[in-house]
C-alpha cells in the first residue's frame, strides 16, 4: 500500500509529501523520525497509537509497524503498561553509542585503507560542503542528515555489508544525540562543520594511524557525532 502525501502531527497538522512507492508505515517512520530529530518530538513526548494514526490517517496496525522501527533504532522506548515515548538518552547511552561507533568505523579502515575506493575523499568534501550549505540556513535535521551520510562514506569503504549494518542500528541514537547535544551545549552549526571539515583533513593525510587518531577525538573526546 502506498500514499502520495501523509498528514503529519505537528503544529498545524501541516501536510508533507512523501516519495511515491514508500508503504505507510515507512512514511509514517520517515516523518516521526525527521521530527524526534529535529526535536519537534523533544525527549519525554508520549507517542499514542490512536491519537498517531487519527492524525496521519492511517490504519493503528500502520502506527505500530512504525513504531516498532523507531523503538529498533532505540529512537522511542515502551514503558511499562505500553506507554511509548520518545527516548531520553543517558550519559552512559551517550558514551556507549560514541565508543561504538568509534570502534566499528575505525575497524573499517585500519585493515582496508589501501583498498579505499578513489574518489572516497571528494565524496566526504562534497558533504561537508553540503553541510556548510545546511548550516547557512539553519538546517539543523539537513545537518544531521548529512552527518550520517559522511559516516556512512566512512563505513562503506569497509567493503563489509554486515559491519554497515550493525553501525547502521546507531544512525537514530547518535542523531538525536547530536541534536540534543546542539541544544544542551548551544553549539552553532558553524562549529559542527568545523569539527567534520577537520576530520576530513586528517583523512586527506592518508595514513590510517592519523585517520583512526582523528575519529577517536570526533568520537570519544567529544559528545559530538
Amino acid at each position: 500500500m502506498t500514499t502520495s502525501a501523509i498528514t503529519a502531527p505537528g503544529p498545524g497538522n501541516r501536510q508533507r509529501a512523501v516519495l511515491q512507492h514508500r508503504s505507510l508505515p515507512e512514511s509514517v517512520h520517515d516523518i516521526l523520525r525527521s521530527q524526534i530529530l529535529s526535536n519537534e518530538l523533544p525527549a519525554g513526548t508520549p507517542l499514542v497509537e490512536l491519537n498517531l494514526a487519527a492524525e496521519f490517517g492511517v490504519s493503528r496496525t500502520t502506527v505500530r509497524a512504525a513504531l516498532r522501527e523507531l523503538q529498533t533504532e532505540r529512537l522511542i522506548e515502551v514503558q511499562p503498561r505500553r506507554r511509548t515515548i520518545v527516548s531520553r538518552m543517558s550519559a552512559e547511552d551517550v558514551a556507549e553509542a560514541c565508543y561504538t561507533r568509534f570502534v566499528l568505523e575505525s575497524a573499517s579502515l585500519t585493515d582496508v585503507w589501501h583498498l579505499v575506493r578513489p574518489g572516497l575523499l571528494a565524496d566526504m568534501g562534497d558533504v561537508v560542503d553540503l553541510m556548510q550549505l545546511a548550516a547557512d540556513t539553519d538546517d539543523v535535521s539537513g545537518i544531521v542528515e548529512l552527518d550520517t551520510e559522511l559516516h556512512r562514506l566512512i563505513m562503506d569503504a569497509s567493503g563489509h555489508p554486515r559491519l554497515v549494518e550493525l553501525w547502521s542500528t546507531l544512525n537514530g541514537q547518535m542523531g538525536a544525540l547530536m541534536r540534543s547535544t546542539l541544544d544542551r551545549q548551544g553549539m552553532s552549526l558553524d562549529e559542527t562543520v568545523a569539527m567534520h571539515r577537520k576530520l576530513l583533513t586528517s583523512f586527506r593525510r592518508k595514513d590510517p594511524t592519523v585517520a583512526v587518531a582523528a575519529l577517536r577525538d570526533h568520537y570519544v573526546g567529544s559528545t559530538h557525532a
